[in-house]
């Protein structure tokens, strides 16, 4: 398909287009493409349910759509094709009395975004999960499958941020059949008592529809920055000026800041742009109400610039800038 819009297809509505379109659906169909990119030299970006990533202008090239589908389950194994949408799996995986997922409820998006970001909420990071992850490294048509280690987790980091001709096509995941409730994120109420999981996803469910925005009402991608880690020196050189400095341990040399509220200390939470904004209900969401990429940029441009000269801090984008 030519010139196709892809405003239905990224959670911020711009309407840019791409000079071609395909929507993937099975490995034939994957190696296939591969091939003809090779033979081609075409430009490609692979998207999934696009509520990660920010587009910047119309795209000269080809857009490849997920739509691998397919879930096996095997004892406490799961097998994930990477076009599957990851809330539907988090539910799934409940009602099979399968634990561990249950943090990360309510995260938009497909199960092949989550190794990409290594998502994370609530004291709970994806890459906890994962055995492997298989690909198709669109250069070479070779099919690749990424232990653990290889993927090179970190935060809201992978190896597959640094390459992106790997197509992932499947993920392997271990859980556990006996429940153990996570509860030491700060915003899970201390005094609650939990006897399933099922409460736990109700509880974080709830934290989520309180604090962060639905895309379908107002066009975000959730986070637009991550929290920085800096050294224990720029720390305690802030903790001198700001006592109440929002921060956690990393290891004995590094601390992450929260982005939030740097944010909120230069006044710019429900700060109000030309057809965007900062939300009021949590300041890392950016909301979109424009057709195109300029104005939300040029806003977190701003609140860059601005904590980097008060805080001595830079922030980086979460989402995946396309251009």
């Amino acid at each position: 398909m030519t010139n196709k819009s892809l405003k239905n297809f990224n959670s911020l509505k711009f309407d840019y287009s791409c000079k071609s379109f395909i929507e993937i659906t099975c490995y034939e169909d994957l190696f296939q493409l591969s091939k003809k990119i090779r033979e081609s030299k075409t430009k490609y970006w692979i998207l999934g349910e696009g509520t990660n990533v920010v587009i910047l202008n119309d795209l000269e090239g080809l857009v490849i759509k997920n739509k691998l589908l397919g879930v096996t389950y095997n004892n406490n194994s799961v097998e994930s094709a990477s076009g599957e949408n990851w809330d539907d799996l988090v539910k799934d995986c409940l009602q099979k009395k399968l634990y561990g997922f249950e943090n990360l409820s309510g995260i938009p998006g497909s199960v092949g975004g989550s190794p990409i970001q290594n998502i994370g909420a609530y004291g709970v990071e994806v890459s906890n999960f994962i055995d492997y992850v298989e690909t198709v490294n669109l250069d070479t048509g070779n099919l690749e499958i990424f232990n653990f280690e290889e993927c090179k987790f970190g935060y809201r980091e992978s190896i597959f941020k640094k390459f992106p001709n790997l197509f992932i096509t499947k993920i392997k995941f271990s859980l556990s059949k006996a429940f153990k409730p996570n509860l030491t994120y700060e915003s899970i109420p201390e005094d609650i008592e939990i006897d399933s999981a099922d409460e736990v996803r109700k509880i974080i469910l709830k934290i989520r529809n309180e604090r962060l925005i639905n895309p379908k009402e107002e066009p975000n991608v959730g986070s637009f920055f991550k929290n920085p880690v800096i050294s224990k020196t720029l720390l305690d050189k802030l903790l001198l000026k700001f006592s109440d400095l929002k921060f956690y341990y990393v290891n004995e040399n590094q601390y992450k800041v929260s982005a939030a509220w740097l944010i909120e200390k230069i006044g710019m939470k429900g700060y109000e742009a030309k057809d965007c904004g900062v939300s009021k209900k949590h300041s890392l969401v950016l909301v979109n109400f424009s057709q195109k990429s300029e104005n939300i940029i040029h806003l977190s441009n701003k609140i860059r610039n601005e904590i980097s000269k008060k805080f001595d801090i830079t922030l980086e984008y979460e989402p995946t800038l396309i251009t």
